[in-house]
C-alpha cells in the first residue's frame, strides 16, 4: 500500500478548489481525464490498502483518506438542474423587514458522481449565490442525499435569502427574456458517510466499508446552467368591458382580458398571488426592434391576476386578469387609446406590452418589477350581425326625382342639403355614450357626401346599453350630399328609390370619426363602417 497510498494521496492534493468569485469553467474532456487520473489512483490504492489484512480497520481508512477522496469527488462532477421550485415560507417578513427577500426553493438536480463505497450525504450548508460575478444571496439548505455515486437524481431543498437586491433583479430578468444563463454556487461544507453498520441502505457491492466518518471542510464550487423563460410568449383572448354600478354617467367600467402563458424556463413559480400589471401600447411597432421595456407607449389599463395565481412550466391553462381602462385625459393618450379600440373593433391584433407593477408577494413584486412583455390582443369577434359598426343603417329623408333634378341644373349647384335618422348599435360589453359623429360617405368606392352628427354634452349624448344592435336617434342630422363624383351619386339615388324602380337599398361605407365614452374613457373611434344601409325614410315604415 505504502507506495501506492502514497502516490495517490500526493496525486490527490492536486485536485483544485475554487475561491468565491473565480470563474468556473467547463472542463473539457482531457482536463476532465486528467482530472480523474489521481482519483483513480487513489481508489487503486484504497484497494490495495483493504486487502492486507495486517492494516488499520476500514473507519481508520476512511478518516485518514476522506477528505481529499471526497473533495475530489465532489470537485469532479456536474450538477444539472431539472427544475426549481419556488414557494412562499411560512414567515418572510422579519426579512422584508430588514430589506431582505425570502422564499423557498426546491431544487430538483441530477448528477454523476464517482463511487463512494458508503452512503453519502451533503449536509446542511450556507451556499452563495453568484451571478456573473456578482453575489445576490444565501441558499440555506438543508441535508442533500448524494447516494454511493454513479448517476443519480435527488433534490436539494431550502431558503434563498437575498441581500443584494440590484443584482437579484439582474437575474430576474435573465430568467423573463433569456434563453439560458449561468448561475454560481460557493460553500465550504460537510460531507457525510455512513457504512454498513450506520445505516447505509445500498446495495451490498456500493457499501463495503463499516463506521461513519464527517469530512468537513470540502469546498462546493459549481456552476449551473439554467434556462429562461425567453419572454414568457403571452397569448391574449378576447377584450371585455363590464359595467359597474356608478353614481355618475359613464362611469368607469371592469375590463377582463383571459390570457395564457408559456413558461419554458427551469423555474416553477408558485404562490405568486395577485400580480398587478400594466398595459400599455408598443411605441416601436411594427419594427420592434427596441426592447419591450424600452418601447412602453401610452398606459390604457390597469390590471390584475386573481388571488392565488401560479405559473408552471409548458403551457398554462387560460387565467383572468381585470381591472379598468386608465387614460390620461390629454389627446395624444386619447388618440393611442382609440387605435387600440379601433383595431379591436376591425378585428385586427393590436401589439401591446404587458409591464409588471407588483406582487402582492415582495419577494416576486421585486424580482419582476419593471418586466415587460410583449402580446398582441386579438380582433373582436363578428359576433352580432356580420360585422362591429356602430352605424347601422341610414334613413334619408329625400325625393328621389327632385334631388336628380337639382343635380342636373347646373343653376342649382353641386350639393344637396338633406337630412337623415340613424340606426345604432354597441358592439361594446359596457354601455357607449355616442357624443358626436363625423362620416365621410363612400358608394362604390367614390365619395358621395357628409354626414355630421352635432358634438353633444355627456348629459345629451345617444346612450347606447352593452350589446344594443339598431337604437334609431330621436333627431334627424344634416348629410350633404356631393356631385363631384356625379355618376356615382346618381347611381346611390337611382338604388334607394323604391321597387320597381330602384332596389330600395343602397350598401354605403362611412369613414367615421366617432366621439364616444366607455369604460371610463373617451376615444374617439376612427374607423370604416362598413355595409351601412341606406334607405329612403318615407318608404322604410317610420313615422
Amino acid at each position: 500500500f505504502g507506495g501506492a497510498s502514497l502516490l495517490a494521496l500526493t496525486a490527490m492534493q492536486s485536485v483544485p478548489t475554487v475561491e468565491p468569485g473565480e470563474p468556473m469553467l467547463r472542463a473539457s474532456r482531457g482536463s476532465r481525464a486528467l482530472r480523474i487520473a489521481p482519483m483513480l489512483a487513489l481508489l487503486v490504492g484504497a484497494g490495495l490498502f483493504f486487502s492486507r489484512p495486517a492494516e488499520p480497520p476500514p473507519s481508520d481508512i476512511k478518516l485518514a483518506i476522506g477528505k481529499p477522496f471526497v473533495q475530489g469527488i465532489i470537485s469532479l462532477f456536474d450538477m444539472k438542474v431539472d427544475n426549481i421550485l419556488l414557494q412562499k415560507p411560512e414567515s418572510q417578513w422579519s426579512h422584508f423587514a430588514v430589506g431582505m427577500l425570502a422564499f423557498d426553493l426546491l431544487i430538483d438536480i441530477h448528477m454523476e458522481l464517482l463511487f463512494f463505497g458508503a452512503q453519502a450525504t451533503l449536509a446542511s450548508a450556507e451556499i452563495d449565490l453568484l451571478f456573473r460575478g456578482e453575489r445576490f444571496g444565501t441558499l440555506s439548505t438543508r441535508p442533500c442525499p448524494l447516494g454511493g455515486g454513479g448517476k443519480i437524481k435527488t433534490q436539494m431543498a431550502g431558503q434563498l435569502v437575498v441581500d443584494q437586491l440590484d443584482v437579484f433583479q439582474k437575474i430576474a430578468r435573465a430568467v423573463v427574456h433569456e434563453d439560458e444563463f449561468t448561475v454560481e454556487l460557493f460553500s465550504v461544507v460537510t460531507v457525510e458517510l455512513r457504512g454498513t453498520d450506520n445505516g447505509c441502505i445500498l446495495r451490498k457491492d456500493m457499501c463495503k466499508t463499516i463506521g461513519s466518518a464527517r469530512i468537513p471542510g470540502v469546498t462546493f464550487a459549481k456552476s449551473v446552467v439554467l434556462k429562461g423563460a425567453q419572454g414568457f410568449s403571452v397569448e391574449m383572448g378576447a377584450l371585455k368591458l363590464i359595467d359597474l354600478p356608478a353614481t355618475e354617467p359613464a362611469g368607469k367600467a371592469l375590463i377582463s382580458v383571459d390570457a395564457k402563458v408559456t413558461n419554458p424556463s427551469s423555474f416553477e413559480l408558485h404562490d405568486l398571488d395577485v400580480f398587478s400589471i400594466d398595459i400599455y401600447t408598443d411605441d416601436s411597432w411594427p419594427k420592434t426592434e427596441r426592447p419591450a421595456a424600452e418601447s412602453l407607449g401610452v398606459k390604457f389599463a390597469e390590471v390584475n391576476t386573481e388571488a392565488g395565481f401560479s405559473l408552471g412550466k409548458g403551457e398554462s391553462e387560460w387565467f383572468a386578469v381585470q381591472g379598468f381602462l386608465s387614460v390620461p385625459e390629454r389627446e395624444y393618450d386619447l388618440v393611442k387609446t382609440a387605435d387600440v379600440l379601433n383595431h379591436f373593433l376591425t378585428s385586427r391584433p393590436t401589439p401591446l406590452i404587458a409591464s409588471i407593477a407588483g406582487s402582492s408577494q415582495p419577494f416576486f413584486s421585486a424580482a419582476a418589477k419593471g418586466a415587460a412583455l410583449r402580446a398582441f390582443l386579438p380582433g373582436m369577434k363578428h359576433d352580432f350581425g356580420g360585422d362591429t359598426n356602430i352605424v347601422v343603417r341610414a334613413y334619408i329623408d329625400l325625393d328621389v326625382p327632385v334631388a336628380v333634378a337639382s343635380l342636373l341644373n347646373p343653376l342649382t349647384g353641386t350639393t344637396l342639403h338633406q337630412y337623415l335618422y340613424v340606426a345604432l348599435s354597441n358592439p361594446f360589453d359596457a354601455t357607449l355614450y355616442v357624443c358626436g359623429l363625423e362620416a365621410e360617405v363612400m358608394f362604390n368606392g367614390a365619395h358621395v357626401g357628409q354626414v355630421s352628427l352635432p358634438q353633444l354634452t355627456l348629459e345629451q349624448a345617444i346612450v347606447l346599453p352593452p350589446s344594443e344592435r339598431g337604437f334609431l336617434t330621436p333627431n334627424a342630422y344634416p348629410i350633404e350630399l356631393h356631385a363631384t363624383e356625379l355618376p356615382s351619386l346618381l347611381q346611390l339615388l337611382h338604388d334607394i328609390a323604391p321597387q320597381p324602380a330602384g332596389k330600395g337599398v343602397a350598401y354605403v361605407d362611412l369613414n367615421a370619426r366617432i366621439h364616444a365614452r366607455v369604460g371610463g374613457a373617451e376615444p374617439i373611434l376612427v374607423y370604416r363602417q362598413v355595409n351601412v344601409s341606406a334607405q329612403l325614410k318615407q318608404f322604410s315604415g317610420l313615422p
